[in-house]
């Protein structure tokens, strides 16, 4: 599979799961939880500019305009954009919500506070790429926050590609605390610090251990 394959795989799959992924999704069940942890992350004292990269059906986008933020959030889904829009319109929201894959986005650098990038690098070929968008497009010392897990752990619950999907995504099995660490350092980012503690409860069913991190823009 050539790489836009591979995108366009991921794409069509998150297309046809959106009507029903908001059914069981953590960030439906449980919001104000999600929203308490991202605003420590956040570590915000006022309204800041902030991207949503892979929002899906806008778990870190709704929670951060909740909060008072100014939002724009990316996604390759037009299925998925479409759930994150109407759930934004019930609320009440202010997002601007666009179509285009993480490496195509039209971000200008350093034109956000903050970055967030969540339950998406597992899905992606090339998962060093979309931290380094993250990075152009903060201001300097900007801070992207960063969540996923390792969703393997509990197989019966976790989303699934095919098989040959699958062998182009590294990190399919899902990552750990310790594998994203490696990756923000990789491509630049500083001072990496843990809020996963925050959660009251498990935010997922399985067990499967998951690591919300910050880290900050050199």
């Amino acid at each position: 599979m050539s790489t836009s394959e591979v995108a366009a795989g991921v794409t069509a799959y998150w297309d046809a799961r959106a009507p029903h992924f908001n059914g069981a999704a953590s960030h439906v069940r449980t919001p104000d939880l999600w929203k308490e942890v991202l605003a420590e992350a956040f570590a915000a004292d006022g309204p800041r500019d902030v991207v949503d990269l892979g929002t899906g059906t806008g778990a870190c986008a709704l929670a951060a305009a909740a909060l008072g933020h100014r939002v724009r959030a990316y996604d390759g889904s037009a299925g998925m954009l479409g759930v994150a829009r109407e759930a934004a319109r019930q609320a009440g929201l202010d997002v601007r919500f666009v179509q285009a894959l993480i490496a195509d986005a039209p971000l200008e650098p350093a034109s956000a506070d903050i970055v967030t990038v969540r339950n998406v690098l597992w899905t992606l070929q090339r998962p060093a790429e979309a931290l380094e968008v993250a990075r152009r497009t903060l201001r300097p010392r900007g801070r992207v926050v960063v969540s996923d897990g390792l969703w393997s752990a509990a197989p019966e619950d976790r989303s699934d590609y095919t098989a040959e999907l699958a062998r182009r995504l590294p990190c399919h099995a899902g990552l750990t605390e310790e594998d994203a660490r490696e990756l923000l350092t990789e491509v630049g980012f500083t001072a990496v610090m843990a809020w996963q503690h925050l959660f009251q409860a498990p935010p997922y069913p399985g067990g499967v251990p998951v690591f919300v991190l910050s880290a900050i823009a050199s």
